[in-house]
């Protein structure tokens, strides 16, 4: 996005590092892969927001959706909770998500895994995934 189309962010990391072409927007190329893959650009919180994610996810018979990131108080929360309410079941590996501030952090991952979320951790989505493709390949 550009400066016009950011939104009024408090947080001053995000206002100068989430623009078009920024080196923090580049996408690892072991994770990313430019013929399959969508790559859209968030302009809120949630990675729903004025994105068309949810319908590309209904149209590819998405069910689970495993979210990670930074700002567990923001976004992954957020995107969480968008997740849980479009009736994706809903994973947080906790160590896969932060916040600039532990209490923020632990306080979310508690509330939003009582009410809406699986937390778990990496190694649970890793083989979540495994199992998913094997399943998938027969």
């Amino acid at each position: 996005m550009n400066e016009r189309e950011m939104p009024y962010w408090k947080i001053t990391a995000v206002k100068q590092t989430f623009l078009h072409d920024h080196p923090s927007t580049a996408l690892d190329p072991r994770i990313n892969e430019p013929g399959y893959d969508l790559k859209v650009t968030k302009k809120g919180p949630s990675i729903f927001f004025e994105t068309g994610v949810a319908n590309y996810f209904m149209k590819e018979r998405v069910d689970t959706m495993i979210v990670t990131g930074c700002n567990t108080s923001g976004c992954i929360r957020g995107s969480a909770l968008d997740s849980f309410s479009h009736r994706f079941r809903t994973l947080v590996p906790e160590d896969c998500v932060g916040d600039i501030e532990e209490g923020p952090h632990r306080d979310n991952l508690r509330d939003i895994g009582r009410r809406y979320v699986d937390v778990t951790d990496l190694a649970f989505c890793v083989d979540y995934l495994e199992r998913w493709g094997k399943r998938n390949a027969a």
